[in-house]
């Protein structure tokens, strides 16, 4: 192997009984350089990183760091190659300070900190024989002054005594990556790390990956984002089921021609098309206020109308009053004030919206939007109009559920199309096409989608996209609620932002990038 490979994958193969995950993928790492890493859903990209960070092990193949060959039983170990792995959703304790947070990595992870357990293992017997965490002594300063020379070193300036519950998720991001360089990760894996970010943090983002790749670190960039992969990265791996179908220097291929190499087809871009609303009110929110989880005020006098035949756009950080938006229009949380009107009701309790007419796109769909242990059939008929639809007697009737599954399937196109299988047989896309295909086809008036395209990959995306604008057609009015930026200005005819639990208006700002990354960070005095 060439010395300025610092990691190397031989010949990587990766089996769930029957299925293979990686199939004989060989893959090098250089030193000093940024590789993204493209494919579908389910085409074997988090396996991959999971096999490197040593969550998983291989089924065959080989993996060396440095030319050595190496052999990972836990993510313990790929930290001691020096491996490190920023995970989407971030792995921080909320009610802990960064220097903490950075404390507790140290500890568990290297002799920085000193242990009261004389082992190194972090788990110790109790009395009663049972497992439990071992406490930790670390010094305060040290842990401070660890935190301060990085954020320093690399540009992540972070106030190590701020709690992490209190931090923007730009910040928590810069916590993550100085957690993995506090144990001196020489390989980094960022698992779609711009999912959550504006556009002035993705580009505060990107010039720390340039300073850590001028340390001589070198980065696993993965991500969905076709022009951040091509802003960033020197070359480009893209697998597809398994295997790997390409690998070269970046700016090579086209993002046509990447996206053909990821799907195996060429895909056609959905534009959206000109489409006059009618003067019909569908929502219509007055001086809404409800409160977070931690009793604080998400949304603050919050006005808004919705009509049909239009997508509205709400674009935003994560965080900034969205969730508890939706939730209070579905009745899912409590109002502090004002109200919510649909069609002209006042609807009390989720029941009483399904009844309005609305469908709703949760944020998660794996623990919102679909029960992963219940099968393809049970999930597809979970809502008031298709209950209603196939009981009798207050007795669902099982023929006229499996024909109803079976005709969504075929019209949704999931995939395998095997009624009886739990869902969490299937691949994101595939989830969600349950969740699109349950809260589509009664053909709500309403339909609220709260960033629906999470964690999809290209195909599935336009798939999402095709029929968000088919409700549009229709008539139908809907709620596009996105912390995807360039989502919600392909998608919608009105554009907001929202921040810091309060809505602006942006229609006129869809040109200007800048002008609408200033209103995601709350820079402006201007109020809907």
């Amino acid at each position: 192997m060439e010395s300025d490979n610092v990691l190397e994958l031989q010949n990587i193969s990766k089996t769930f009984g029957d299925l293979v995950a990686v199939d004989n993928v060989n893959f090098e790492l250089q030193e000093g350089e940024i590789h993204a890493i493209l494919g579908e859903n389910g085409a074997g990209k988090s396996t991959l990183m999971n096999l490197i960070y040593g969550l998983y092990q291989p089924t065959d193949g080989s993996i060396h760091i440095s030319g050595i060959q190496k052999q990972f039983r836990s993510p313990r170990d790929a930290i001691a190659n020096g491996v490190g792995m920023v995970h989407q959703h971030f792995m921080l304790i909320e009610n802990l300070t960064v220097a903490e947070n950075i404390a507790l990595t140290v500890a568990k992870f290297s002799s920085r900190v000193e242990k009261t357990c004389p082992h190194d293992e972090i788990i110790s017997q109790n009395d009663n024989n049972k497992p439990r965490l071992s406490k930790i002594r670390y010094k305060s300063n040290e842990a401070i002054q660890i935190t301060e020379s990085l954020s320093k070193q690399f540009g992540l300036t972070v106030d190590p005594s701020a709690l992490i519950r209190s931090l923007s998720v730009g910040l928590k991001q810069r916590v993550e990556i100085l957690k993995a360089l506090a144990v001196d990760a020489r390989i980094l894996i960022l698992d779609e790390p711009t999912a959550v970010l504006s556009p002035q943090e993705i580009t505060g983002f990107f010039n720390i990956l340039r300073k850590l790749k001028d340390d001589n670190r070198s980065i696993l960039f993965i991500s969905h984002k076709m022009k951040e992969v091509l802003e960033i990265s020197n070359r480009i791996t893209v697998l597809r089921h398994g295997k790997k179908v390409y690998n070269g220097i970046t700016g090579e291929l086209s993002t046509r021609e990447l996206a053909r190499e990821m799907i195996g087809e060429d895909i056609t871009e959905i534009e959206r098309k000109q489409n006059k609303p009618t003067n019909d009110l569908v929502l219509n929110i007055s001086n809404l206020t409800v409160r977070g989880n931690r009793d604080e005020i998400a949304v603050k006098g919050l006005k808004l109308k919705t009509y049909r035949g239009e997508i509205v756009g709400i674009a935003g950080v994560d965080g900034n009053g969205q969730r508890e938006l939706a939730e209070a229009i579905m009745g899912l949380r409590t109002i502090k004030s004002g109200s919510v009107e649909i069609l002209g009701h006042k609807p009390i309790g989720t029941k009483n919206v399904r009844q309005c007419s609305v469908g709703y796109i949760p944020e998660d769909r794996r623990t919102m939007g679909v029960i992963t242990s219940f099968s393809i059939t049970e999930n597809l008929i979970l809502n008031v109009p298709h209950l209603e639809n196939i009981s009798k007697w207050s007795m669902i009737d099982q023929a006229s559920m499996s024909r109803t599954a079976i005709k969504l399937i075929e019209n949704y196109d999931i995939r395998p199309p095997k009624p009886t299988i739990p869902a969490s047989a299937l691949s994101g896309g595939n989830q969600q096409k349950i969740v699109l295909a349950r809260e589509i086809s009664p053909q709500p008036d309403l339909l609220i989608a709260v960033n629906p395209t999470r964690g999809l990959d290209i195909n599935a995306a336009q798939y999402v996209h095709k029929n968000l604008f088919k409700q549009r057609e229709n008539s139908k009015s809907v709620l596009l609620i996105s912390t995807e930026l360039d989502e919600v200005l392909k998608m919608s005819d009105r554009l907001y932002v929202m921040s810091k639990g309060k809505l602006f208006e942006a229609t006129a700002h869809r040109d200007d990038i800048e002008a609408l990354g200033l209103l995601m960070t709350g820079e402006t005095d201007t109020n809907v």
